[in-house]
């Protein structure tokens, strides 16, 4: 069955409206399946079509996630190449990721993010995958004001992977299961030595994700693998 996002429920509209019938060819009197990006499924039927926009009616609750599976959110330095920072984006997606921050330091090579255009994909790959929490992605701020801003309490767990030779533990030995975690990942050339440093004293744990040096969207994508198999070890 067709999937499709809505977060306008019963309401169909948008970029999600003109892909079900303009391009998969969605009829009206049609069963599809509706995700609210909040941890709920819907089967729906199609009952009208009025331009860029369709009328649902039937909606059967399917599915209800009252806890969100996805404890890992990420602070990412946006890369150069547009195309490396939406890779990241949609395969986070598909494995797992609560909050998505971008964040600019001194070595980021890109200042700007295409939220809308980003959204797409995450909503494409978030019903690609099943996922039935959309991932929240803020806009672009400096690395001080994430590290000052209220963000950071509301996570049991705090990680910095940095490239520095020092004394790192993996990820894999530091994050506790089904703990809410947020993991700053820099820019190419990776943090200074300044940003490390205020790091730690905010308490964030330093963190390596192998023995390798890793592009930005690997390191996240790694995090993310790392953290969903931690959490789901007993259901493999």
């Amino acid at each position: 069955m067709k999937r499709f996002f809505s977060n306008t429920i019963p309401i169909l509209s948008g970029f999600e409206a003109n892909h079900a019938f303009k391009v998969l060819r969605c009829k009206e009197g049609e069963l599809v399946e509706i995700i609210d990006g909040s941890g709920k499924l819907f089967r729906a039927k199609i009952f009208s079509v009025h331009k860029n926009e369709a009328q649902l009616v039937d909606l059967e609750l399917l599915e209800h996630q009252t806890e969100n599976q996805n404890k890992l959110s990420i602070a990412i330095a946006p890369t150069k190449n547009s195309d490396r920072i939406e890779f990241f984006l949609e395969k986070a997606t598909e494995i797992g990721v609560d909050n998505i921050y971008f964040i600019e330091t001194h070595r980021t090579e890109r200042n700007k993010t295409n939220i809308s255009r980003y959204y797409n994909k995450v909503v494409s790959a978030c019903k690609q995958s099943k996922q039935l929490y959309l991932p929240i992605m803020h806009t672009i701020q400096s690395y001080d004001e994430l590290l000052a801003s209220h963000h950071i309490k509301a996570y049991e767990q705090l990680f910095i992977a940095h490239c520095n030779e020092t004394t790192k533990q993996l990820l894999t030995h530091q994050y506790q299961k089904n703990k809410q975690a947020l993991l700053l990942i820099g820019p190419e050339g990776d943090f200074t030595e300044e940003e490390i440093n205020l790091a730690l004293n905010k308490n964030f744990v330093p963190v390596s994700l192998g023995n390798t040096i890793l592009r930005v969207e690997t390191a996240g994508i790694v995090a993310c693998v790392t953290v969903n198999n931690i959490n789901n070890e007993n259901s493999l």
